[in-house]
């Protein structure tokens, strides 16, 4: 399609244009108006039990502490524990995901680290979410802990590794009024070049048909 038939269909399709238009304006002032979103994080550590053998925790650790806390966190993205988790006051998303501590000679998740994030509307939900969800953790290592009948000596615990703070994070009303804009403009001319010809189609159908009768 050349430019003189696009400026065409659009001239003939004009509602359309000025319907996207509309609709277009709408989203950019939407967009440029976001709630501002926090992100607050956390890392604990998993400890393994203090013994004569290895009387400094950090040298005790092996991959299976790590597999173990990758097991908590499964268990605490079910849907029932979300369910939980949102009845305590975890409003926004959140995450547990495990470190990779290792590296190229020995690439395994060897420091049984765990960074819980989670999203909020201010400063102050997002560290009381994120303690909502740290507490949930270790409670719950506790009770994986207690089905295992684990004796208390030889029980894996938590530490703070890194401790929870909340960031804003950042948004740019320029770029998403740009990114609106962008986006309508392609959907309403997409819009407008398949209406006109699926209304022609159909013009073309309703044309009476002449029928030509041989002597």
């Amino acid at each position: 399609m050349y430019l003189p038939d696009l400026f065409a269909t659009l001239r003939r399709r004009w509602y359309l244009v000025v319907a996207g238009m509309v609709v277009t304006v709408v989203a950019g002032l939407g967009a440029t108006q976001i709630t501002p979103r926090y992100l607050a994080s956390e890392v604990v550590v998993m400890q393994p039990p203090v013994s004569s053998y290895a009387p400094n925790p950090m040298t005790g650790l092996y991959p299976s502490i790590s597999i173990t806390g990758a097991a908590v966190a499964r268990r605490l993205s079910t849907p029932d524990a979300k369910a939980r988790l949102r009845a305590a006051g975890v409003t926004g998303n959140y995450a547990f995901q495990p470190r990779n501590t290792g590296t190229n000679q020995e690439p395994r998740y060897v420091i049984g680290s765990m960074t819980v994030t989670t999203i909020a509307s201010d400063e102050e939900s997002g560290l009381r979410a994120l303690a909502i969800l740290s507490d949930a953790f270790e409670q719950e290592l506790k009770s994986l802990q207690d089905r295992w009948k684990v004796a208390q000596q030889l029980r894996i615990t938590t530490a703070v590794l890194v401790p929870p703070s909340a960031t804003l994070q950042p948004h740019s009303p320029s770029r998403a009024l740009a990114g609106a804009g962008l986006l309508g403009a392609i959907v309403t001319l997409a819009v407008t070049l398949w209406t006109d010809e699926l209304l022609g189609r159909r013009g073309k159908r309703r044309q009476p048909r002449h029928v030509h009768l041989a002597r």
